[in-house]
């Protein structure tokens, strides 16, 4: 009876232990407040040096101008090129950036955030680098270094709202998308926006072989779904990706609490190295709903194509608290995800 007790003492003890460490590790990294966009996300990158472009929902190409809490100040390119009905890349493969700079001194026109959705016309198959920041592959206990994985989500608006599940978390991340198809011997221009990679970490863990190569098992199960990759409302084309990237500060909100913050310079990979080594491992093996599917088309990573870029620390997810719902995203909770020069995204959680 004696032992009985003291093995039940021990296994409270665990228990407590197992509990106490999950609360600790789901607590925030930071006690600062968001409460309104960051001003360093309204500021408009430097005409000499990048196009900011932006998309109405009726699909009319805008070259931006200004930006402000309520929306945008822009040259209506459609209208002024005469090019109804053409996508912002193709538009731009079509002009090239400096005929498009001579619409600058154009009449320009005051269109409000919500008239605005995806900035171009995506692919549905994203690619996404794991752990491409130090401190976040540190956080969830994986240090091998980047890896990479698809991604199957249509890219959605940047205020779209998203349905819950198991256990929702968020990642904000800096996306790079090929203006034409990228190869080996001639790697394209690179536009960048801000995106989040929503994830259910329930699927992604019970999925996963750790046995196997990262990124081959569990994520395109668990990082893949309906609305799980909104983009924001502004592609930026600069005229060096990797320079501009790492000028970047990017940084995540819930509730109006900050989770997340980092710089495009603390990525392990830059962009160009996250295009050349998705070109290297096109033809690897991924597992999707118990089939296997590739990373990308060989050859070329096709333009248009979402380049996920990685996430800094502060996720919501540690191996210790995958058994308890409430560190997660919950119906009724906003996500702000914004960035320099980038913008914001705006993601309600619904049922």
């Amino acid at each position: 009876m004696k032992l009985i007790k003291i093995v039940l003492i021990l296994i409270g003890l665990g228990a407590l232990a197992v509990v106490g460490k999950s609360i600790q590790v789901s607590q925030g990294l930071y006690d600062e407040r968001v409460e309104t966009i960051p001003k360093h996300a309204l500021r408009l990158a430097s005409v000499a040096d990048a196009l900011t472009f932006a998309r109405t929902q009726g699909n009319d190409v805008l070259l931006v101008a200004a930006l402000d809490q309520k929306g945008v100040v822009a040259v209506n390119l459609s209208e002024f090129f005469g090019a109804k009905g053409i996508d912002t890349l193709a538009l731009y493969r079509k002009l090239g950036p400096a005929v498009i700079r001579t619409a600058l001194d154009s009449e320009v026109t005051f269109i409000e955030w919500e008239a605005l959705g995806l900035p171009f016309e995506p692919r549905a198959q994203a690619v996404a680098a794991g752990t491409n920041f130090a401190a976040h592959a540190e956080e969830v206990g994986l240090d091998e270094g980047p890896f990479l994985f698809p991604k199957i989500s249509k890219p959605s608006a940047w205020n779209d709202t998203l349905p819950q599940s198991a256990r929702l978390d968020y990642e904000v991340e800096l996306c790079a998308v090929p203006i034409n198809d990228f190869t080996i011997e001639k790697p394209s221009a690179l536009g960048v926006t801000l995106c989040n990679d929503f994830t259910d970490r329930w699927d992604l863990v019970r999925n996963i072989d750790l046995d196997g190569p990262l990124g081959r098992t569990g994520f395109a199960d668990g990082k893949s779904g309906e609305r799980r990759l909104p983009l924001g409302a502004l592609l930026v084309v600069p005229q060096d990706a990797d320079v501009f990237l790492d000028g970047v500060a990017l940084g995540l909100a819930v509730n109006g609490d900050l989770r997340q913050q980092g710089r495009g310079s603390q990525m392990i990979w830059n962009a160009s190295t996250v295009m050349q080594e998705t070109l290297h491992q096109c033809d690897q093996p991924y597992q999707y709903q118990r089939a296997e599917i590739p990373l990308t088309e060989c050859g070329a990573i096709k333009a248009g194509t979402v380049v996920m870029l990685g996430t800094p620390d502060g996720v919501a997810f540690q191996m210790p608290n995958i058994w308890m719902p409430w560190p997660y995203l919950r119906p009724g909770d906003e996500v702000l995800t914004f960035a320099s020069h980038l913008g914001v995204l705006r993601t309600r959680i619904t049922q």
